[in-house]
């Protein structure tokens, strides 16, 4: 993803390029720009503008216009934090607005498949987050399997953003319930949905003092 500035406007736009030797029959473009279509008023997803064809090093090129989203790289954020680690609380409210963000991608019969934290942009606004999902990565047609590899990509970010799996025994027992040892078949027993995963965010009881 590369941002580019309209020279007449000023405005400031985000460009996702396809060179011809990697989509010589535009299928990978088409694909791509009817998603975010689909996906236009899903808050988390970047607005998809129009397709363009520019000029790069002297090669005419197809890419697809999209709003450019300030924020950082959720990896760089986190490495921000003091050892790398967030508070608990904060990794929490992280957690929660990816969760949100991609139950409405998955209201659509829709997925990602690829969310980790390099294809994330994060920006604190107030007490919350804004967030976009960037790169979505071309599995074919939906299916129920890809919207459980995004509930298990939530997890893990989430257990990233706590510092990894070394600091994963130190967590209080809520925590570890939710990450459950990155055990994939138990993450996906205990939340079969992303649905599921946010109404347990929204309710479960903290019986640790944190």
């Amino acid at each position: 993803m590369y941002q580019l500035l309209e020279t007449d406007t000023g405005i400031h736009r985000a460009a996702k390029i396809y060179f011809p030797h990697k989509d010589p029959d535009h299928g990978s473009t088409i694909w791509y720009a009817r998603k975010l279509n689909t996906l236009r008023h899903c808050p988390i997803v970047l607005q998809y503008h129009h397709t363009e064809i520019i000029q790069v090093a002297r090669q005419k090129v197809r890419c697809l216009i999209s709003d450019f989203a300030e924020g950082m790289q959720l990896e760089r954020w986190i490495e921000k934090h003091r050892q790398g680690r967030v508070p608990l609380f904060r990794a929490l409210h992280v957690l929660y607005h990816l969760v949100r963000g991609l139950e409405a991608v998955h209201a659509l019969g829709e997925y990602h498949a690829d969310v980790h934290s390099q294809n994330i942009l994060i920006r604190p606004v107030g007490v919350g987050f804004d967030m976009k999902l960037v790169d979505f990565y071309d599995w074919g047609r939906p299916a129920a399997y890809k919207q459980r590899q995004d509930i298990y990509n939530s997890v893990e970010i989430f257990l990233e953003c706590l510092g990894g799996r070394r600091y994963y025994p130190r967590q209080p027992p809520e925590v570890r319930y939710i990450v459950a040892g990155l055990r994939r078949s138990l993450i996906l027993e205990r939340f079969p949905t992303i649905v599921a995963l946010r109404r347990h965010l929204e309710s479960f009881e903290w019986k640790t003092m944190i």
